[in-house]
């Protein structure tokens, strides 16, 4: 196998390397313009053997960070525009305390979201809820209308689609390193050495062994994820459910039904032990973690997972809980640590950057999400509190994850 032969020179290509959901939406998004000058590398890139993979899908707008919040809606947005395969608005369910105040938060951020009290509740959701844990008075649900759940896999196919049509170059290699010179970058694979004038690093996990200066702002965890034995297709398919307090999410997959937890304290992975593929090994621990979970849903529907199948998914988390989405330095740019929630708002934003589209109103976006705000912490103490923040997220999830 050999490189392609290339349409134009170094000094107009830009490459992306990391082929899944926020890659490849940006190789979309770039290549609508730049066409063939758009280089995107992946180990494989239809295979998706990175996060975006194993994703649960799981689209909630509303976050208590504002980026957040607007990164979520305009990536549902997008996801909306590509049709129901790639994104169904079942809408999401909390069951949980504080339901009013979150209610009023989102309102104020723009979305909609109602109040229900016990029989509303059982008559959106009872497949995954239980009777007896709803407030009897009271609230007893939040309910999310406009979110709902994306198949990462078709979205990122999608885009790659898209890019390919407009003329994109795909490539499947590993990158096993790269250097900057006097007139761009070169990046070497084992098909040979790429030159181009921009590179943009969209690769999860293995941001850090890449981009050895995010090493202490973007760290990798393990996390638990089960799906049920196969059923009948449902007549209409359940919002997807989260329990914040206990920290459990379940979904309706369609002929499966999925549960995770983060219920447990958080396991870093070192780089040295990313494999060629966002799975790790399984916690033994994960087994009582997940028991927990499936005792908040009725017994029927719990009993599906005891034969299902399971999986450690890793992912990244930052310290203050943003993605890191901008230039790193001159011509080189990464987004990493994003959510499918926010993948394509945070792939938009980067490609105006790329492109030189200064958007006043994305300011605040550019400058929450700057991969370069953690830098000047000197010293290995004051790198272990970043790694130490970034794990502490992870346990963070639902007070300010939607």
């Amino acid at each position: 196998m050999e490189l392609p032969v290339f349409n134009h020179p170094p000094s107009d290509r830009i490459i992306v390397v990391g082929a899944g959901i926020v890659g490849s939406c940006l190789a979309s998004f770039l290549s609508k313009s730049l066409g063939s000058r758009i280089i995107l590398i992946d180990r494989d890139i239809r295979g998706l053997p990175g996060s975006t993979g194993h994703a649960p899908g799981f689209v909630g707008q509303y976050n208590e960070i504002p980026s957040l919040t607007e990164l979520a809606k305009r990536s549902v947005s997008y996801y909306t525009s590509q049709g129901e395969m790639g994104f169904q608005n079942v809408g999401g369910l909390e069951i949980g305390d504080g339901l009013a105040k979150r209610a009023e938060a989102a309102h104020s951020a723009g979305l909609e979201s109602r109040l229900l009290n016990r029989q509303q509740v059982l008559d959106l959701a009872s497949i995954f809820v239980r009777e007896e844990y709803l407030a009897k008075e009271g609230n007893a649900g939040l309910f999310f209308p406009a979110d709902g759940t994306a198949n990462a896999k078709i979205v990122t196919h999608t885009e790659q689609d898209k890019a390919k049509a407009n003329g994109a170059i795909f490539i499947n290699a590993d990158v096993t390193s790269y250097d900057q010179g006097v007139n761009g970058w070169s990046i070497k694979t084992p098909l040979g050495l790429i030159e181009a004038q921009k590179v943009v690093f969209c690769t999860g996990i293995w941001a850090s062994q890449l981009l050895p200066r995010l090493e202490h702002s973007v760290v990798t965890v393990s996390h638990p994820y089960s799906y049920s034995t196969p059923h009948e297709a449902r007549p209409t398919q359940s919002p997807f459910i989260r329990w914040p307090q206990k920290h459990v999410y379940a979904r309706d997959h369609g002929l499966e039904d999925g549960l995770g937890s983060y219920a447990h304290a958080p396991i870093k992975v070192p780089k040295e032990n990313h494999g060629d593929t966002a799975y790790g090994s399984w916690e033994d621990s994960f087994n009582d973690v997940l028991s927990d979970g499936y005792a908040l849903l009725p017994q029927n529907i719990a009993e599906k997972f005891d034969e299902g199948r399971k999986f450690n998914g890793l992912f990244s988390v930052t310290p203050d809980g943003l993605p890191l989405v901008g230039e790193v330095k001159a011509g080189s740019y990464c987004a990493v640590g994003v959510w499918v929630t926010h993948a394509a708002g945070s792939a938009r934003l980067l490609a105006d950057m790329i492109l030189g589209v200064s958007k006043e109103q994305d300011a605040y976006l550019r400058k929450d999400l700057d991969p370069r705000r953690f830098e000047g912490v000197e010293g290995v103490e004051d790198k272990a509190i970043l790694e130490k923040r970034s794990l502490a997220k992870y346990n963070d999830i639902y007070n300010n994850e939607a």
